[in-house]
This record gives C-alpha cells, structure tokens and sequence, in this order.
C-alpha cells in the first residue's frame, strides 16, 4: 500500500511513558486531588456532582472519515460502559480542513447521529472547527454517565481468568479494507470481503456495550475496552491499573479470518491493531461466565490469567513475548515503514 493511502490511518496515542511523565504528572502537579482517580485508565475521568452522585466521563479521539466517526463514538461508549457506567449523553468535537466540502461534514455527523440513536443516547451535542490545510478530520467523542449506573467495578485479582469478549483487530480491519478496497479485491474474492465491506459500524459491530451488560448480570465487576494499540495494549493496561501481572495464550485470542487474512497481506499484527468493540473481563469463575455470555449469545473466550508479579507476556508455544506499555499501533509502525 503506498503512502498517500496510509495518510487516512490513525496516528494514535503518545506513549504511555510521554503521556505519564509530561500530561498526567503535570495536570497532578498543579491541580489538588487530580491524580484520584477511583476508575482509572488514562481515557476516564471520574468527579463528584453533588453529594449524593459522581459521574463518569470516557474520551475517544480517531481521524479519518465516516468510520471514524462512528468508531470514536462507540470506543467512548464502549469505555464507559467498561467501567460501570450507561452513557446519558455523548459531546463530538471535528477538526476539519477549511477546505473540507459541507456534504463531508453532513456524512461525518450521519455516521455520529446513526451510532447514538442505536446506543439510544438521545443527548448529542457537537462543535466543529475548521483548520485551514489540515490534512485530515479529527472526532473526539466524549461519552457521560452516572457512575455505577451499570455496575460498581471492582479491581481485579490475581489469579482470575482474563477473558475476552468480541474479536481482536476488526475495527482496524476493516479500516485497511475500506482504504485499501481496489487492491485487496485484486487478491481476495470481493465474496471473502463482503463481511468486512458490508457490516454495520454504526451498530453492534464495534459496540462492546451488550457484552458488557451481560458480563455484569453474569458478576463480572472488572472490565476493560479495548482500543488503539489492540489487545496487547489492553491486556498489560488492565493488569497496569490493577497493579498485577498476565499471562496471555496467544492462540486463544479470538481473531476472524478475514481479519487474518488483511493483517497477512499488509504484514501488519492484528493483536496490536484497534479492537473498538472487543472487552476484556476478569473473573474467578471464567467458564461460569463464559457460559452465561454464550446464553446471551456474546462469543467470548478465556484468553489467559492475572498474576501477583510483575510481568504481562504472551505465550505462544515455547515463545515468550513480554508486553510493553502503548507505544503505537499495529496501523501506525506499517505507515512509518511504507
């Protein structure tokens, strides 16, 4: 794939390293009481409204098109509903080039619209800034809700089973299928395809939301979306925020065969590509919940355990990989290679 077409990719996080030393340490260094944050994960904000109620707030920033618009939406969703709460209201901020014709704008804001009316948010709010010689648009999304409308969460345990409910990579799947259209029908049959080209993004897709409302009638209290970085990355910041260690199969990670085989032909990791729709949840019990999901019909596996260490690796066979904090996706090192 050349260049020009990785430019509707996104680009992703800082670090988690720049994003502790140089955004978080210096929000807690000048605010009082910043740094307690009783959810935790770097895209949640936890505050008190009055006395009687505390809210939550989730964050999702993508760039790119109809897609993203929709992907962001779902991701601060998805997030929110992770940590407990139903979201009441969803606030979308575009950055878009001057030059960007009205009816882009107007199919940026249907993808936004069509996602909220099928979470059934019926607050929307939206704000749109126009930079002059921006190369691409990019959508915040913030989702809100009343903490523990949903559940009250819980921190996780060492010795719990890691399980995952949805499929690792199809967000960012579906993205190389949509930028990369003409070629990949060059190699694959538009048949194999159509799964990807033809699902809704706008729906359950990329929603976690139904899985998570499950995992909770099942007593799941620890949960995690997954995001930029994949499931690598949520893996080790689920551990992270719990202060234990994992140890992942990496062949029982859920992946469909069209993502495989997108992944296989752009040589690009689906583990480290963007899972939006994909949760991850901790349990004593895995295959009691495991059971309770698949009556629910969520397909969810048990992908692994958490550990009283340290260390978070994947094991594959005989290779062991240690996982590393978010440092870019999976979409991001292919672009820095093209």
């Amino acid at each position: 794939m050349n260049i020009r077409s990785w430019d509707m990719l996104d680009y992703g996080k800082v670090t988690d390293t720049i994003y502790k030393r140089s955004v978080k340490k210096v929000i807690e260094k000048n605010v009082p009481g910043a740094g307690d944050n009783r959810i935790g994960g770097r895209d949640i904000l936890y505050f008190a409204a009055d006395s009687d109620k505390a809210m939550l707030m989730a964050f999702a920033t993508l760039t790119g098109n109809q897609l993203a618009a929709a992907g962001a939406v779902h991701l601060a969703v998805n997030r929110l509903a992770a940590a407990g709460a139903y979201a009441l209201a969803v606030n979308i901020q575009l950055i878009v080039s001057a030059e960007l014709p009205e009816k882009s704008i107007k199919a940026l804001m249907g993808s936004v619209s069509e996602s909220c009316g099928k979470l059934h948010i019926t607050s929307v709010q939206a704000d749109v800034a126009a930079v002059p010689g921006l190369t691409e648009t990019v959508i915040t999304a913030t989702a809100i809700g009343e903490a523990g409308g949903l559940f009250e969460p819980e921190k996780a345990e060492a010795d719990q089973d890691i399980i995952m409910a949805g499929y690792a990579g199809d967000y960012g799947a579906a993205k190389l299928a949509f930028v990369g259209q003409a070629e990949l029908e060059r190699h694959f049959n538009p048949v194999f395809l159509s799964p990807v080209m033809e699902a809704d993004y706008t729906g359950d897709t990329i929603s976690a939301v139904s899985a998570v409302k499950a995992a909770a009638a099942a007593g799941v209290r620890s949960m995690y979306a997954c995001g930029e970085g994949g499931v690598y990355t949520a893996v080790w910041e689920l551990a992270e925020n719990a202060g234990l260690g994992a140890r992942i199969q990496l062949k029982e990670v859920p992946l469909r065969q069209e993502t495989v085989e997108i992944c296989d032909y752009f040589n690009i990791s689906p583990y480290q590509l963007m899972s939006a729709g994909a949760v991850l949840l901790t349990a004593t019990h895995g295959q009691k919940v495991l059971a309770e999901l698949a009556a629910a019909g969520i397909p969810a596996v048990i992908i692994g355990h958490l550990t009283d260490d340290n260390d978070r690796v994947v094991l594959n066979d005989e290779e062991v990989r240690f996982l590393e904090p978010f440092r870019y996706e999976s979409l991001n090192q292919a672009k820095s290679e093209s």
